[in-house]
């Protein structure tokens, strides 16, 4: 049993610092340096899917509404719900869900207050850090979960979390890069806690 626990102190120490190591990495990138090759990249990408995409009205409609998959009200309340009212195995995804959703949450929230990235329609959208995409960091998380609990169901929901990801660039939230950074959160996040979830379904919650 303690054998265990140090295992497992010691893996999330490893993940801690690859974390802190990834960060270091990337802060940079987002220096104000238009020279920079990443921030250009990702500026044309970004301005391909903004400017370039046919903005109708069915489309904006169907991008606000399938944005809000990835909100964190929309996430938590799915997950309450099932805790509240499912059966065994619906109680158990929606637990799983819980910790994925805060361990993506959690993340998520520090890079944003270290990288402070602006988004790319500051005066439109608003002051807050855009990188990473918490939206999308959500939309994986879950994803990641239900579909591991429900096979069934993988690959319309990860088309859904995909969905929300583009919809957060069409709208003009978030850079390309944001939206990559905030998936791959998500679902590391999700993957461990389904790789550990024997460990996470004894949390009487």
């Amino acid at each position: 049993m303690m054998k265990k626990m140090i295992q497992k102190g010691r893996n999330y120490l490893i993940y801690t610092i690859y974390v802190v190591l990834i960060t270091a990495v990337i802060s940079p990138a987002f220096a104000k340096d238009e020279s920079n090759f990443f921030i250009r990249t990702d500026q044309r990408i970004f301005d391909f899917i903004y400017d370039e995409t046919p903005r109708t009205q069915f489309l904006g409609h169907a991008m606000d509404g399938i944005t809000e998959l990835g909100d964190d009200e929309a996430a938590l309340g799915l997950t309450l719900l099932l805790v509240a009212f499912g059966n065994e195995h619906q109680f158990e995804t929606g637990k799983l869900m819980t910790v994925a959703f805060s361990g993506t949450g959690i993340a998520i929230f520090a890079l944003k207050q270290i990288v402070r990235r602006t988004r790319p329609l500051e005066e439109e959208v608003g002051l807050s850090s855009s990188f990473p995409s918490g939206h999308t960091g959500n939309a994986f998380a879950l994803a990641t979960v239900i579909s591991n609990q429900y096979p069934r169901l993988r690959i319309p929901l990860y088309l859904g979390a995909t969905l929300v990801g583009i919809s957060r660039i069409y709208l003009g939230r978030h850079y390309p890069s944001d939206v990559l950074v905030g998936a791959a959160i998500g679902t590391f996040s999700a993957v461990e806690v389904v790789r550990h979830k024997e460990f996470f379904l004894k949390w009487q919650f």
